[in-house]
């Protein structure tokens, strides 16, 4: 539920947006409407790396509960803004919550699933953002049709009914085992922890060694140090993780909030735009969906690599039905739809869901939600600056090229996969811990090291 409101508020905007575009019922200029886009993507910027540091000090179920509060206080106060200026006040802090539950959610999911379903674990909390994002273009859509004026008030305000029903649901969450034992280290908390044979994989003989390696390795590592994410072979997997996400999100939001706007280029007008974006999403569920169902049979790295390329050649049919529009419209028009399914669907099958797989599992669990949430705070602000620029760019250098531009760093982003991702389904987060990053190579992978060397 935490996902299904962060896909739910950064999403609801693009109602407003194009209800402003197509009426002007409030005075802006073009930078404003940047940042009313932008604002909580650059508030999830702050709201992560606040969280997820505390997370890692203070434990995942208290701060679990209470990031939704942000969700409750701001959606209601964005609903009643009487400018743009207090809108983007509003979302601001509306993105401190959605940042937060980036750092906190897949975490907590991804520690509390054993080793074999870790993957569907996490498959399950991402592929709630895609039914978060399809409900507010729904729910969007028809409020524009009931009044175009007033209705993305109710958008933006309804989204504090979810948040607090999971406030509810979330109180009676336990503490994470994993958490307790890095941290806290107490007897119980390591007698809990031998219980974990059971889903890692390990025997609790194995599991007692690893406890006893993580520890040794990481006592001089305080939870929630930043600065460990630049050391060593940590400093690696960091470089890997933030940049595989940051070509990813270059496009997909920047995209993504002004998809009906998108849409109106390719043809498709008025309350039309909006519901044909909310359908877009239904593939982009889909694609979730699988994924929780395959990253643990196919691995990560596969699945990334198949989105990647799928996401580029989607992007590549967009960009012909650019060029075809005016002389082959039907053909255009078909193209141009196949391209988005491909973009949003084989999208979050893959890089949409393993990059924040790959945040947290490549850490040990002191770093695990600073891990997650500086990966986040990087890349919601490479978020905020896509859809910052976006007005300007597809405006600079025409929708054609935009859309090639995209297409470029989709495939890039294939290529770095192939040379510097490695493999982590079916491995123990403990092993991982202890792990040596070999790459860039042909086959990127996580050299585990003997047990018993130990």
């Amino acid at each position: 539920m935490g996902y299904f409101l962060d896909g739910y508020d950064l999403s609801v905007i693009s109602v407003f947006t194009y209800a402003l575009l197509q009426f002007k019922f409030w005075h802006y200029t073009s930078l404003e409407l940047g940042f009313v886009s932008g604002a909580a993507l650059l508030g999830a910027m702050v709201g992560a790396i606040i969280f997820g540091h505390y997370s890692d000090r203070l434990g995942r179920r208290y701060l679990y509960v209470w990031d939704l509060l942000f969700f409750v206080i701001f959606a209601i106060l964005s609903a009643i803004a009487n400018d743009i200026i207090q809108l983007i006040i509003f979302r601001f802090f509306v993105g401190w919550g959605v940042g937060a539950d980036y750092s906190l959610s897949p975490v907590y999911a991804t520690e509390m699933y054993p080793t074999g379903r870790r993957g569907m674990g996490y498959g399950w909390v991402w592929s709630f953002w895609s039914i978060g994002a399809l409900v507010s273009f729904l729910i969007g859509y028809y409020l524009y049709i009931w009044n175009p004026i007033i209705g993305w008030r109710w958008a933006l305000g309804l989204g504090a009914i979810p948040a607090l029903i999971t406030v509810v649901l979330r109180a009676s969450m336990p503490e994470s085992s994993r958490w307790r034992v890095a941290v806290q280290g107490t007897e119980d908390a390591v007698t809990e922890a031998k219980r974990l044979s059971v889903v890692t994989g390990l025997t609790e003989e194995e599991l007692s060694k690893l406890i006893e390696i993580e520890r040794k390795l990481m006592d001089q590592v305080r939870p929630g140090d930043w600065r460990w994410l630049f050391r060593g072979d940590f400093a690696k997997r960091t470089a890997i993780v933030w940049t595989q996400w940051i070509l990813y999100d270059i496009g997909s939001y920047g995209f993504g909030l002004y998809s009906p706007a998108i849409l109106a280029m390719l043809g498709f007008k008025g309350a039309l735009a909006i519901l044909l974006s909310s359908l877009l999403y239904v593939p982009g569920f889909l694609g979730a969906l699988g994924a929780a169902f395959l990253n643990d049979v196919w691995g990560r790295r596969r699945l990334q690599l198949i989105g990647f390329g799928g996401s580029a050649l989607g992007m590549l049919f967009v960009a012909l039905a650019a060029i075809w529009q005016s002389a082959f419209a039907l053909l255009a028009l078909v193209i141009g739809v196949t391209g988005l399914i491909l973009w949003y669907g084989i999208g979050n099958l893959g890089p949409g869901n393993t990059m924040g797989l790959y945040a947290i599992e490549l850490f040990p669990t002191k770093l695990r939600s600073t891990s997650m949430g500086s990966a986040t705070a990087i890349t919601r602000f490479v978020s905020f600056l896509s859809a910052f620029e976006f007005p300007y760019i597809a405006l600079a250098i025409g929708k054609l090229t935009f859309f090639e531009f995209l297409f470029a760093i989709t495939f890039i982003a294939f290529i770095f996969t192939i040379f510097f991702t490695p493999e982590t389904k079916g491995i123990p987060l403990e092993l991982i811990a202890i792990a040596r990053t070999r790459a860039p190579s042909l086959h990127p992978r996580l050299e585990i090291p003997s047990i018993e060397r130990h």
